[in-house]
């Protein structure tokens, strides 16, 4: 029998569906594969980077564990639909290895 694997990168803050104001903080669990620390941005509903910052995992680098951060966003135009993105990349390339996101509305 499989088991399906747990992600490397899980949401608690914010919940899908919340409606978030900047500067918005970002929590869950998660994994880095460099420094402990995982990216973090925001996107407006056309899929624009409208913010971007970090969050670090505070385990031992490597380990999966709590992570926190703060990101601050400016929306272009009336309060619309969004994402909030915390991800991963590789240390070789810089290339992006996990991405996880939450669909979120700003006030």
């Amino acid at each position: 029998m499989l088991f399906p694997t747990r992600e490397r990168i899980q949401f608690t803050v914010p919940a899908t569906g919340t409606t978030v104001t900047s500067p918005l903080t970002v929590q869950g669990i998660g994994q880095a594969a460099q420094h402990n620390t995982l990216g973090v941005r925001v996107r407006d509903e056309g899929g624009t980077e409208i913010g971007s910052g970090s969050a670090s995992v505070s385990d031992p680098l490597g380990a999966r564990g709590p992570f926190t951060g703060t990101v601050a966003y400016a929306p272009v135009g009336p309060p619309q639909p969004g994402r909030v993105e915390v991800f991963d990349t590789s240390p070789r390339d810089g290339g992006l290895i996990r991405l996880s996101s939450v669909e979120v509305s700003p006030a």
